[in-house]
């Protein structure tokens, strides 16, 4: 009885030690931020951040109806430098800002041409922000595009910013870009990082009586160590549908018998033609099959397929001049080439003709209801 007695004793002052969560704060206790946004002007530094009350998301994801729209809290400031300005603007809350669950980092048009080294450094060293962040550049105004709605009155982060994957996937030329792979891609010393480009289209959709402003990707910024090189719109980087290891689901419309047809590329190879004398040349091959969704006027199968295959040649040359244009290596040709010889691209530079050449083979391997004439 005495041992059970002292036993009760030791465990009830071992429980007082025990450390408890006495200064963690309540889920409405804070302000969570799930969106950044930086702009510069006028030797100025402004900062955005997007938040959204956790309820409306809780609400959407357990199957809750969704009365109203889900609120966008949108915060701005600025200052002479980005501390400043996000100290003031944290001054400025009502709640703790917390930013453990940023998953978007929107930069101003400003910021990549001219800060984009001293904003990534800033943020690289908050120990809350995350790599896995999708990055994004715009000339819209910032608050536009952060307090943009998503579809059904749903939470802000179901909107495209959050999810580019989804969207990119289809009939898109550029791919998804993370904070890391900004980083990795954007630092390398040939080839080219591409920042997605967001632009703000109303009246492509309608809710109701509404025409909901929504933020869509038309093309991107092309980074090179870092450094600013150019704008390219979508119909200017149409190639990178073709040459890039991200799967994509992409529909070609053929100017022959009004056809439409879904692209996909099997595999593509890049080769340095060796030996290199003078300058570099370079051969493209793409292997790709072809289903196709709709042909009002049939034609011959090898007629087709020989269109698709001009369709997908000029679009590859075209972006590839595009680069070359601003000084850029979109195809990232001289990547792999640095890696195995790096002598050769110090020696010598891309010219308009480096890429030699471009095969590209495609097969139609379904054609739904539709019958060939032979």
């Amino acid at each position: 009885m005495r041992i059970k007695t002292k036993m009760s004793f030791v465990l009830s002052l071992l429980c007082l030690l025990l450390t408890g969560c006495w200064g963690s704060r309540g889920i409405n206790e804070q302000l969570y931020i799930e969106a950044l946004g930086v702009d510069y002007k006028d030797g100025k530094y402004i900062v955005y951040t997007e938040s959204a009350i956790f309820s409306s998301i809780a609400k959407q994801e357990g199957g809750g109806a969704q009365t109203a729209d889900s609120p966008v809290l949108v915060g701005r400031e600025e200052g002479d430098t980005l501390t400043m300005a996000f100290r003031k603007l944290e001054k400025s809350s009502q709640y703790p800002l917390y930013y453990g669950h940023v998953q978007v980092i929107l930069f101003s048009e400003r910021v990549i041409n001219e800060k984009l080294k001293d904003v990534i450094s800033h943020l690289g060293h908050d120990p809350l922000i995350r790599f896995t962040s999708w990055v994004y550049g715009t000339s819209e105004e910032i608050h536009d595009v952060l307090k943009a709605k998503s579809f059904f009155k749903q939470a802000p982060t179901y909107k495209v910013l959050f999810h580019p994957e989804n969207m990119l996937k289809r009939n898109h030329s550029v791919n998804p870009l993370s904070m890391q792979m900004l980083l990795r891609d954007g630092s390398e010393p040939f080839g080219s990082a591409i920042i997605p480009n967001v632009k703000l289209v109303k009246g492509k959709w309608r809710e109701d009586k509404d025409k909901p402003m929504l933020p869509t990707i038309n093309g991107g910024y092309v980074l090179n160590k870092m450094n600013f090189k150019g704008k390219l719109n979508h119909k200017e980087l149409f190639g990178l549908e073709w040459l890039t290891p991200q799967e994509k689901e992409n529909k070609l419309e053929v100017a022959l018998g009004g056809t439409v047809v879904e692209v996909e590329v099997k595999k593509y190879k890049i080769r340095l033609k060796e030996p290199v004398q003078k300058e570099l040349k370079y051969t493209v091959e793409v292997k790709a099959k072809a289903t196709i969704d709709e042909n009002l006027d049939i034609v011959p199968r090898k007629a087709l397929e020989k269109k698709i295959v001009q369709e997908i040649k000029t679009e590859i040359q075209q972006t590839y001049l595009n680069g070359v244009s601003i000084n850029s290596d979109l195809y990232n040709l001289t990547r792999s080439t640095y890696r195995k010889s790096p002598s050769l691209v110090k020696k010598y530079a891309l010219e308009s003709d480096s890429l030699d050449s471009v095969k590209v083979s495609v097969q139609i391997v379904h054609a739904g209801s539709q019958k060939y004439k032979e």
